[in-house]
């Protein structure tokens, strides 16, 4: 898809990785996809979801109070993409490829956004290639922003560490009303071409957001006053929005992570795959156990990012394993102690590349 390459002649950490995750669940004896805790998760937080739809539409007073279950609906749903979602779109969910698929939509059409870019956009361009401009979906030009110290900087990007996270509210909206389609009508994100598209793709992308439109939009305005409708329908996906966007962002936009630039002539990275994650990504609060419950694993970023058809749930016991060989290979691993740091982090940065 890209020409762009990496140095994996010789990949020390690569090797050793492999080798000791492989002996890690030989010894423990347990599959490296999900289990009853994944699944269990899985019950939990799809029971939230219905359970505080149904009560919001049919059975709570119609007052501006409202808008306070449909906060909740859209944080439910920024985890139900975290942990669910994420872990079948990489295929980590589960053995069985039509369970990963299934769940998948359900955790990522039915909330609004499209497994089929989301599996192009992130697995392959984002994973693949962190942190180099042109090509990592999650860097891209937009005006708006400037999230890559190659990106040419703007005046008011001096700004963007003030504006940043209320525009972080417009990300899930944006996908159903705009960005999703442009993806299908122009084959293309970022830089990259989508070269099939197939008739099944296309049905379920059109299916996905109908459900998500009728569900979300058409029944409550029918059951609601429009006005508590449309409001909450905007809160809902403000919460969901600004709580994928920070995660997401804190795990690669924040001080310390590289940002690389393949060389001109090349086109290569100098530096094998498996340490340019390490170098790009960046982990957070991972002591913390209630939010490495709600955002799946996501806090350990770097874990994830090395090995992404693991499911999540092994994410803390692997770690260890991850920081030793790192540490034994003088390999720098980046991890924020809290969620409010690495929170800050984000936000200096943004001024940072702002002011640049």
């Amino acid at each position: 898809m890209h020409k762009v390459k990496f140095n994996n002649k010789v990949k020390p950490l690569r090797d050793l990785l492999d080798e000791r995750i492989k002996e890690y669940f030989k010894t423990a004896q347990i599959p490296e996809k999900g289990n009853w805790t994944l699944y269990s998760k899985t019950i939990i937080l799809f029971t939230l979801l219905l359970a505080t739809y149904f009560s919001t539409v049919f059975f709570l007073p119609q007052t501006w109070w409202l808008l306070v279950p449909f906060a909740f609906i859209g944080f439910v749903k920024a985890s139900i993409g975290f942990n669910v979602m994420h872990d079948a779109a990489h295929g980590s969910y589960s053995r069985n490829l039509k369970l990963n698929n299934f769940i998948a939509f359900m955790g990522g059409d039915f909330i609004g956004g499209s497994t089929f870019f989301w599996k192009i956009k992130h697995n392959i361009l984002h994973h693949t290639f962190t942190n180099i401009d042109g090509i990592d979906d999650d860097i891209a030009k937009y005006p708006t922003f400037r999230l890559s110290p190659e990106q040419e900087p703007k005046w008011f990007h001096k700004y963007q560490w003030l504006y940043g996270v209320p525009l972080y509210s417009l990300l899930s909206l944006n996908w159903i009303v705009a960005d999703d389609w442009f993806k299908l009508l122009r084959k293309k994100i970022n830089t990259t071409p989508i070269t099939t598209i197939k008739a099944k793709d296309r049905f379920w992308f059109v299916f996905g957001k109908l459900l998500n439109i009728s569900v979300f939009i058409v029944v409550p305005f029918i059951f609601l006053p429009w006005q508590i409708a449309l409001v909450g329908y905007l809160v809902m996906h403000a919460t969901l929005g600004v709580t994928l966007a920070v995660v997401f962002q804190m795990a690669h936009i924040v001080e310390h992570t590289d940002f690389p630039v393949p060389d001109e002539s090349t086109n290569r990275i100098e530096n094998e795959w498996a340490a340019h994650q390490v170098a790009t990504t960046a982990n957070f609060a991972m002591k913390n156990k209630a939010i490495s419950w709600f955002v799946g694993g996501l806090n350990y970023q770097i874990e994830h990012h090395l090995y992404p058809r693991i499911s999540h749930i092994h994410y803390p016991n692997i770690s260890k394993i991850v920081q030793e060989t790192c540490e034994e290979l003088e390999i720098k691993y980046h991890a924020f102690p809290t969620f409010w740091q690495a929170f800050v982090s984000h936000i200096r940065f943004l001024k940072r590349l702002g002011t640049a």
